[in-house]
């Protein structure tokens, strides 16, 4: 008899989405099952942070927006340690599995669709803030005191580009270590396609924001 713990999560339901042992390709096959899974899960928790977030801004509760991101943040670097575990397997494992894997990639990953379609949620709302509070992203940068609460959601918004960028580079350097970097997909040169993704930012603008800053940037003189 399940326990409410066990029906509360649907233990015995989540359980069953996993190849059973005689199905498997190789003894490694539920290991990579499990953490492909899990990312999918994660993204979709960022996602509805995101989209919380979104709405917090829009109700000038910027506090809670923050914390919403710096969620999100903490989810992508959870992606990212646990794709150490994919580093366990061998090459050889890894071409076992992959026979199974059909004409699939995880370039084609939901989750990751998910966050690049509705991260301009995020974007949106934090341009409606700027506005109401008379600010823009270069204000910001110039005097962060000008609003701080605004300047914290920014800064929450950064760390999520960065924590991305680094589970998304963690995810290359693990396919070079598996795969070589010559080895090609059915999309193409895999490594190609990683790195060009890898460059991939959720909210550019802020960013952009960085250039705008600098350009009139000139070297002083030395002050020893």
């Amino acid at each position: 008899m399940e326990t409410e713990y066990e029906r509360y999560l649907r233990v015995s339901e989540l359980l069953s989405l996993q190849k059973a042992g005689d199905a498997r390709t190789h003894d490694d096959e539920l290991l990579f099952q499990i953490v492909h899974q899990v990312d999918e899960l994660w993204m979709k928790a960022a996602d509805d942070e995101y989209t919380r977030a979104a709405a917090a801004l829009d109700a000038e509760n910027l506090e809670l927006a923050r914390n919403g991101l710096h969620r999100v943040y903490l989810l992508e670097r959870l992606m990212g340690e646990q794709m150490r575990l994919l580093e366990t397997m061998t090459p050889l494992a890894y071409f076992q599995i992959r026979k199974g894997l059909g004409h699939g990639s995880g370039l084609e990953s939901p989750g990751f669709t998910m966050l690049i379609k509705n991260s301009h949620k995020v974007m949106d709302a934090f341009k409606r803030m700027c506005s109401r509070h008379g600010v823009d992203i270069v204000a910001l940068l110039r005097d962060p005191m000008k609003d701080r609460p605004a300047w914290a959601v920014a800064e929450a918004m950064i760390d999520i580009d960065q924590a991305f960028q680094n589970f998304r580079y963690q995810h290359l350097v693990l396919v070079r270590r598996v795969i070589g970097s010559g080895t090609p997909s059915l999309k193409g040169n895999t490594i190609e396609l990683l790195e060009k993704n890898a460059r991939h930012l959720f909210f550019p603008e802020l960013l952009q924001g960085r250039e705008v800053l600098f350009e009139d940037f000139t070297p002083g003189s030395l002050r020893p």
